[in-house]
């Protein structure tokens, strides 16, 4: 079968490789139907993160069962429509059972599809199949009302926005929201999309890109360009999702907190040495969130958000393309790429 790897920087290639087999008990083989471009996969193919080329791409995505293990298959049929997390868990162990799939002992730290080094041992959604073990805990049926091409990016930028605002909003839904936009293009989008939806009495989304400002505003956010950030904004929010993906949209967030405000960052900011403005957050009293998404915890209830039409992901995608223009498309301006496997 063929497949698209990261070759080395600002290169992608086509490569042919056997198709993956089942190889024992609970596992399974996927068609990816629809593969999202992720936020941080144009920084992975232009060098600028510490993952290395040489492995598959793609991470983002949702498939069709083409073959199970034997004991599963009739919990998992053949051609039910699935949503794959895209960090591999086993369900089983402690960090699993206590709600940290992305954690999970069973496999080598930061075991993903798509990225990093796991992902040459589990391969990337960009190809003909893919490989699905540990599949009861793997594979989550789609809604059969569900729209592909909408529901692409639910593993991992889509539920970026519950573990941005969901989650804090489940518990005060009238809580005020500033987004700030940027690197993170559609996890912003997706976030104010989901604040609107969940009933926060404000939502305010700042960005310096005319397009990304339009979908905003669509979604239902006020919106506010800027052509450079202030140290602050004018009015303090309780609750501010980073997106930015600079140390100056960083700054500028944790600055605009209101007293115990609860911060939340989407950016891979790739240091270790990241100043906070310590004494302004003591004074106001912050919560900082920071750290990889929990995608297989959060993938339910991003699921119901979407069914209620609480969030609206449809609105944030830009450009489709089919798997044969995958490789020049993927490289490309657009605010959220969606790859239609089946064109």
């Amino acid at each position: 079968m063929k497949r698209i790897v990261f070759k080395k920087k600002n290169v992608l290639e086509w490569e042919e490789i056997p198709e993956p087999t089942i190889q024992g008990k609970n596992q399974a083989i996927v068609k990816p139907l629809a593969v999202s471009r992720c936020d941080l996969d144009i920084p992975i193919v232009n060098g600028d993160t510490l993952m290395r080329p040489g492995i598959p791409i793609g991470h983002e995505f949702v498939g069709v069962i083409e073959e199970t293990s034997p004991e599963i298959e009739n919990q998992f049929p053949k051609g039910t429509k699935v949503i794959i997390p895209f960090q591999i868990s086993c369900g089983l162990c402690p960090e699993c059972k206590d709600g940290h799939s992305k954690a999970c002992n069973s496999v080598p730290f930061a075991s993903f599809y798509g990225m990093g080094p796991g992902a040459k041992q589990f391969g990337g959604a960009l190809a003909e199949r893919i490989w699905v073990p540990f599949a009861t805990q793997m594979l989550i049926p789609m809604p059969s009302t569900a729209d592909t091409i909408a529901l692409a990016a639910i593993s991992d930028n889509m539920v970026e926005a519950w573990k941005l605002v969901g989650q804090w909003l489940e518990k005060k839904p009238n809580t005020p929201v500033m987004v700030l936009g940027g690197s993170a293009s559609s996890i912003a989008l997706y976030s104010a999309s989901l604040a609107v939806g969940m009933g926060a009495s404000e939502v305010l989304y700042i960005d310096n890109d005319e397009e990304r400002l339009k979908i905003a505003n669509d979604l239902g956010a006020t919106v506010a360009p800027y052509s450079s950030l202030p140290k602050a904004w004018s009015k303090k929010f309780p609750l501010i999702a980073d997106c930015h993906g600079l140390k100056e949209g960083w700054d500028f967030c944790l600055r605009s907190l209101s007293t115990e405000g609860i911060y939340g960052c989407a950016s891979v900011h790739w240091t270790n040495k990241l100043e906070i403005p310590y004494l302004e957050l003591y004074n106001t009293g912050a919560t900082l969130k920071i750290g990889r998404v929990d995608s297989r915890e959060f993938i339910p209830k991003m699921l119901e958000k979407i069914e209620e039409k609480k969030i609206l992901p449809e609105k944030v995608v830009t450009k489709t393309c089919s798997f044969e223009e995958a490789i020049h498309a993927w490289s490309e301006p657009a605010v959220k790429l969606v790859v239609n496997m089946n064109l």
